[in-house]
């Protein structure tokens, strides 16, 4: 073999070995970003949480007191008394909190009328004096909230507004304003009265950082269209701007009680609330967990139902995720869904506890997993598909 041969030998293999690093060393084109990345699984507890209640202000069953001790004999440890603005005599008082004055807010309202309620007065409505609570001592961590008519029904938290403004934008704004975070309560009551379209609810979160979410579940399911609605906001959305589910009792009866628990991810939950008066505990760490999607939704199949399984942990690589289940045997199949905009709906992609990003449409720019198993399903929140620049 002559030499100008054996160069050109030399050079072809030199091609093809550069071909094969470059082919390994090259960047997937689409990566997963997710929440869930951020959670240190082999430390975190799973804490059940409500914070869509109404606690005997209008035309509810229960007293602020009995409202905590039901969800505490159902097993949540977090928890926020959110009555309807309309309810709240705010020249008096702002929501019902703290836990430990319940006593004397009863004192203040017990004589003043309430004109939703046929001008009954708080104490006629009231089964008996409103007794305080201790979150400390109930080992569980009081959230400040109330259900803002925005007009849009919005689920404010972790601030002291109790009566919203003429517009959304305006209240939303005062939420802000305060420290505050915020979620869209029932989205399909306003879909169906008002005709309000996902761009409408998109405008609000790239316009507001505190709205932080929208629920997918209300009571048992008056709204089974808000999942599907959620995911086309979460597609329109993307990873720029990542928002949350949310499951809520909406609880104003016992049949009402219940249905939904927004499972809160921590580390050496403490009990507490951020009320200076009484120690922060984990609420801190609750409002951050809200705010950076370190949640899932258990749904149960029947009322009461307590979360059979866990996810306690996921395997996550920049093209794979695994989900880990503490009691598999109770899981009946898990379910990946996206949005596909081309049917503008919800489809299942995938199913197994494990997903690829080869498993996954090109149009999709978020997954989510539904675990389900007899006794309920978990939901979790979305996980995007970022293009790897």
């Amino acid at each position: 073999m002559n030499n100008r041969k054996i160069l050109h030998y030399r050079i072809l293999s030199l091609a093809v070995l550069l071909i094969g690093i470059t082919s390994c060393t090259q960047k997937p084109e689409r990566v997963f970003q997710t929440s869930y990345l951020e959670i240190n699984w082999s430390n975190i507890g799973h804490y059940d949480s409500e914070f869509h209640t109404h606690p005997g202000l209008g035309d509810e069953q229960y007293d602020p007191h009995q409202t905590i001790d039901r969800y505490l004999e159902e097993g949540y440890q977090i928890l926020a008394l959110a009555g309807h603005d309309y309810d709240i005599p705010s020249d008096y008082i702002s929501t019902i909190y703290p836990w430990t004055e319940l006593s004397k807010i009863y004192e203040i309202i017990k004589d003043i009328e309430n004109p939703t309620e046929d001008n009954k007065t708080y104490g006629e409505m009231a089964n008996e004096p409103f007794q305080d609570r201790d979150p400390v001592n109930l080992n569980m961590v009081s959230i400040q909230g109330c259900e803002v008519s925005a007009p849009h029904h919005i689920v404010s938290l972790f601030n002291p507004l109790s009566q919203g403004a003429e517009t959304e934008d305006e209240t939303i704004q005062m939420i802000e304003n305060l420290g505050g975070i915020a979620y869209f309560a029932h989205p399909g009551r306003y879909v169906e009265r008002w005709n309000l379209t996902a761009d409408w609810y998109v405008e609000k979160y790239r316009n507001f950082n505190c709205m932080i979410g929208q629920s997918i579940y209300n009571r048992e399911d008056r709204h089974p269209e808000d999942r599907p609605f959620f995911d086309k906001i979460v597609h329109i959305l993307g990873h720029e701007r990542p928002i949350w589910l949310f499951g809520e009792d909406d609880m104003h009866f016992e049949t009402t009680l219940g249905w939904n628990r927004d499972v809160i991810l921590l580390e050496d939950f403490r009990p507490g609330s951020l009320h200076p008066d009484i120690p922060d505990g984990s609420a801190p760490d609750v409002k951050n967990a809200l705010i950076n999607g370190h949640t899932y939704l258990w749904k149960p199949s029947e009322q009461y139902n307590k979360r059979a399984f866990n996810i306690i942990r996921m395997d996550i690589s920049e093209t794979e995720i695994s989900i880990i289940i503490d009691h598999a045997e109770h899981v009946g199949e898990i379910r990946w869904q996206t949005h596909n905009p081309e049917k503008d709906l919800t489809e299942t992609i995938h199913m197994g506890y494990s997903i690829s990003m080869q498993n996954i449409p090109e149009f999709s720019r978020f997954i989510r997993a539904e675990i389900e198993g007899p006794d309920g399903t978990i939901y979790t929140q979305p996980i995007y598909i970022v293009a790897n620049r």
